[in-house]
């Protein structure tokens, strides 16, 4: 029988006892903690229960963060049915803070890698439960044996996923807390301000934007040499490559444990991206060294694997994408690819249906965050998007015809740039604090219906 966190939100008073027992059994630091208390309706909202939640780890039964890390640093304890990570596999790559929606793994900035809650796993072997648990004062929070079908987490601001999380969370009790709501003298209902959600911007993944703008250049470059379309000197590609590689390697935390990042091509997305990037960039270093003619059956090869690998990089969005899907984004790594392939070789096929898919993108994001996560979108940076990445080499194919003007390739790789910063405004990363928010806003709208 698997074990498992019981909270009961009627209980918690939000004291945070818990929290303070996380950090001090796990020597973390009075301002650190691997379990958290998230309130909802923290504005005390009248009419809208108030409680408190104590989440962690929940150490689900289809956990998000082992399958998707690259470097297969998590495993399963047979005993406890915990999943641990293993610090000294980490590579600090935080994609496993992307796909788990409760928040779990923390990146640790002085240690480069991961940490999680661990359920206490030395004190179970002890016979004693989770520190945590023990030490709260009110019952709220205990750890027990459970059957599956005693595992629940219906509570709004839970957020709902089929990972199977080793939790149960009692029902809130009627309206708990509604007497410490209120409301405005105009009956309005007045929301303290909530602190910001660390999210996924521009400025603090600007390594990662680099990567993989390039990797979408260098797929159209080498797609056009292939076709013969454009001469691309293996020195100048392969250049470009490691370019590519090294800002992807900037942003892990432990940039010496690289290699490690592509073992997980079973299931890790980011694992696949990696292996596919280095396949490419030593197909498409030898094809264009040896030239495209000599071996045809390889070049194409390389296309293969180039848009493979751009595939991988869109996926690797997908657990924190805002939208339909990245694939379909005119940000995103395929289509820019694709849309540069086909002005480089001159298929106005290629590059008008590509276009088309990615300036509908556009219109249907309409306003949005900055990318650089300082308030609205730019309107003139939108503009200057679709001017330089759509527009211009559309007006130029109909006025002079293919090949296109080296200036407007050059403006069309500028546009594409821009658009690539702006597919960091449909990113946002799941949380219990962000679902806390949503289900909230919810009942409110609800309420005023």
């Amino acid at each position: 029988m698997p074990s498992a966190f019981v909270f009961d939100p009627n209980r918690c008073t939000g004291c945070q006892a818990c929290e303070l027992a996380c950090s001090i059994e796990n020597d973390l630091g009075t301002d650190r903690s691997w379990r958290e208390v998230v309130t909802f309706n923290d504005g005390a909202v009248a009419g809208v229960p108030r409680y408190h939640l104590s989440l962690a780890c929940n150490h689900c039964t289809k956990p998000a963060c082992m399958y998707s890390c690259p470097a297969l640093a998590y495993d399963r304890d047979a005993a406890s049915g915990a999943i641990l990570l293993d610090p000294s596999r980490c590579i600090g790559c935080r994609y496993c803070s992307w796909a788990c929606p409760y928040g779990a793994p923390r990146f640790e900035e002085e240690r480069g890698v991961m940490g999680k809650c661990t359920f206490c796993s030395h004190r179970l072997e002890q016979g004693l439960k989770p520190a945590c648990s023990t030490l709260c004062p009110t019952g709220a929070l205990d750890f027990r044996d459970l059957p599956a079908s005693e595992l629940a987490v219906t509570v709004p601001g839970f957020p709902q996923t089929d990972l199977g999380p080793s939790l149960r969370i009692e029902p809130v009790h009627g309206r708990l807390h509604q007497d410490s709501g209120r409301a405005g003298m105009d009956g309005s209902h007045p929301i303290a301000p909530a602190p910001p959600i660390p999210g996924i911007t521009l400025r603090s993944e600007w390594s990662l934007a680099a990567f993989t703008f390039l990797v979408a250049v260098l797929f159209a470059t080498f797609a056009a040499a292939a076709a013969g379309a454009l001469f691309v000197p293996p020195l100048l590609f392969a250049t470009a490559a490691a370019a590519a590689a090294g800002f992807s390697f900037s942003h892990l935390g432990r940039p010496g444990r690289a290699w490690r990042a592509g073992l997980n091509v079973r299931r890790s997305w980011l694992s696949r991206e990696v292996v596919g990037f280095g396949s490419f960039a030593a197909i498409g270093t030898v094809v264009l060294a040896t030239g495209p003619s000599a071996a045809p059956a390889l070049a194409i090869a390389g296309v293969v694997v180039g848009l493979l690998t751009l595939v991988s990089a869109d996926q690797v969005y997908r657990p924190v994408y805002d939208g339909r899907h990245p694939l379909l984004d005119g940000g995103g790594t395929v289509l820019t690819g694709l849309y540069l392939a086909g002005l480089l070789l001159a298929d106005p096929w290629l590059a008008g249906l590509v276009g088309c898919i990615k300036l509908g993108s556009e219109i249907r994001s309409g306003p949005r965050r900055h990318a650089w996560g300082m308030g609205p979108w730019p309107v003139w940076l939108v503009w200057s998007r679709l001017a330089l990445g759509l527009a211009l080499p559309a007006a130029m194919w109909i006025v002079s015809g293919a090949p296109l003007p080296a200036w407007t390739i050059f403006a069309a790789v500028a546009g594409e740039g821009l658009g690539r910063a702006g597919f960091y405004t449909r990113l946002s990363i799941q949380s219990p604090a962000r679902q806390v928010r949503a289900d909230l806003a919810g009942q409110l709208a609800s309420s005023t219906a």
